[in-house]
């Protein structure tokens, strides 16, 4: 009867240390991706916005990338990268959403982050190209 009880106990321990082994472990992911969308240090605050609060879907090859591209050709889906994007358009855009992009409120982004991601976006705009 006693070493029933000392098996048990073992097993309980070793069950509970898997489990709490794996809640400290982080999640097996794409460690490319993942860092693709971790603000850096150096990040403008404009840019750690557009990464936190846009990268899930507009860095690298994500949905919003790829649905773009789709669209506008390729070389055009990161928006990061774009030289026709103005500061208006990109608020707008977010605002009201466009195709399968849906709105981002005052909730997702205030106002305030919502210019500072949308000027970052804009800082290669060339006057010549304005994106439609």
């Amino acid at each position: 009867m006693k070493l029933r009880h000392w098996h048990l106990g073992i097993i309980s321990a070793l069950g509970l240390g898997t489990m709490l082994a794996a809640c400290g472990s982080p999640a097996r992911h794409d460690s490319a991706k993942a860092n693709a969308l971790e603000p850096k240090l150096a990040m403008s605050p404009g840019e750690a916005l557009y990464t936190r609060k846009c990268g899930f879907c507009h860095i690298a090859k994500n949905t919003g990338t790829m649905m773009l591209e789709r669209r506008l050709g390729a070389g055009n889906g990161e928006l990061a990268k774009r030289t026709d994007l103005e500061a208006d358009y990109v608020v707008s855009v977010a605002r009201a959403g466009l195709m399968s992009m849906p709105a981002i409120s005052r909730v997702d982004a205030t106002d305030d982050e919502l210019r500072q991601i949308a000027d970052y976006l804009a800082r290669n705009t060339k006057p010549q190209a304005v994106a439609r």
